[in-house]
């Protein structure tokens, strides 16, 4: 009895762990600017895996894991990627709105007394800059009225306080782009 429970257990354990694992229809951006349909696999239980690597099936069932210098971006199921620098290296960023202003998630793995977690960082850009600015998440208000500048009453609309309020800045930062003339 105890064997066909622990048998019962393991095939239970296995089928739990395999419905994780997902292919979803998706697409890779490759060096050279061509779009490559197919699916990509995701792991949801692994969300930082999303920002060091892809791995793609063509259509033509061919399969192959991406790294941020080898593509130029992927997506799959309305989130999309980008290949950018961070600190002299490529990685991959989710890109939350992309216009006038852009904000990106970049994910990134902390140890904290040998406990491996992630975190989140942000950065936002304006379309004619190089380089993209950190997100000072207890100053992200001020952050915006600077980008906003000639508009900054939209950045009021902007509801967070020390930690960054995701929903809110993507909602106040497409509203921004989206607008039809000045304040």
């Amino acid at each position: 009895m105890k064997n066909y429970l622990f048998i019962v257990f393991i095939c239970l354990h296995s089928f739990s762990s395999f419905s994780q694992i997902a292919f979803l229809k998706g697409y890779i951006v490759n060096d050279k600017g061509d779009t490559i349909r197919g699916e990509v696999k995701i792991n949801p239980k692994k969300e930082q895996d999303n920002y060091s690597k892809v791995f793609f099936k063509e259509e033509s069932g061919t399969q192959k894991s991406y790294k941020p210098n080898k593509i130029k971006a992927y997506g799959f199921d309305n989130q999309h990627f980008t290949a950018l620098d961070y600190d002299g290296e490529l990685k991959f960023y989710k890109v939350l709105v992309i216009g006038e202003i852009s904000l990106y998630k970049m994910m990134f793995e902390v140890i904290n007394m040998n406990a491996v977690s992630y975190a989140a960082e942000y950065f936002i850009t304006r379309k004619e800059d190089k380089k993209m600015t950190s997100v000072k998440e207890n100053k992200f208000k001020k952050q915006l009225q600077e980008m906003m500048s000639g508009a900054a009453g939209f950045a009021n609309e902007y509801d967070g306080d020390k930690k960054i309020n995701e929903e809110s800045a993507i909602q106040v930062i497409k509203k921004y782009n989206n607008r039809t003339g000045n304040e």
